[in-house]
């Protein structure tokens, strides 16, 4: 076997461990980073709930030219996502609000490019504001999660324009 085949071995084996170790039933605010080398505070901003040992479901909108467009659905090997910055935990989710969960994430599906000002992160923070009303995420200052957030993905950018893996995850200090 080829040293080339080998790495890409050992990455996906790493990928899949690292799947593997998330806690069941978790959401977590996802960082892309936009370009290499990642400027500061650059990310696309998504959810990620972690459902089973290998996958999950994916929430975020894409920006295609002129509009946005929602990009959710189940995903399996999720630590393999082009650009993965980081994870950050904010929220254990009950098995009684998964469907509550699915309904808050997809409200603007059809309507997102009437909101003002949209971006992924605009929406990312107008569904956590949903998630906190319905005490799914429990988080009392969205300005600070925010900021906890972008500091988190700045310290991981770098590593992730390299694709160093596994990718890191990082539990809020302000939620849960």
């Amino acid at each position: 076997m080829s040293a080339c085949c080998r790495r890409g071995l050992i990455k996906k084996q790493q990928e899949e461990e690292a799947l593997a170790r998330l806690p069941l039933n978790t959401l977590f605010i996802v960082h892309w980073i936009r370009s290499d080398p990642p400027p500061q505070n650059d990310f696309h901003w998504g959810y990620y709930f972690h459902t089973s040992t290998m996958d999950g479901t994916e929430y975020h909108m894409r920006n295609l030219g002129g509009g946005w467009i929602p990009d959710h659905g189940p995903t399996g090997g999720f630590f393999k996502s082009n650009f993965l910055c980081v994870l950050v935990q904010v929220a254990i989710v009950p098995g009684t609000v998964y469907g509550e969960l699915d309904r808050i994430m997809r409200p603007h599906d059809g309507d997102v490019n009437s909101i003002p000002g949209v971006t992924c992160r605009v929406l990312l923070m107008r569904i956590l504001e949903k998630l906190t009303e319905q005490s799914i995420v429990r988080c009392r200052n969205f300005d600070a999660l925010l900021l906890e957030c972008m500091a988190i993905g700045n310290q991981y950018s770098a590593s992730a324009a390299i694709n160093q893996q596994p990718r890191p995850v990082v539990r809020s200090r302000l939620c849960l």
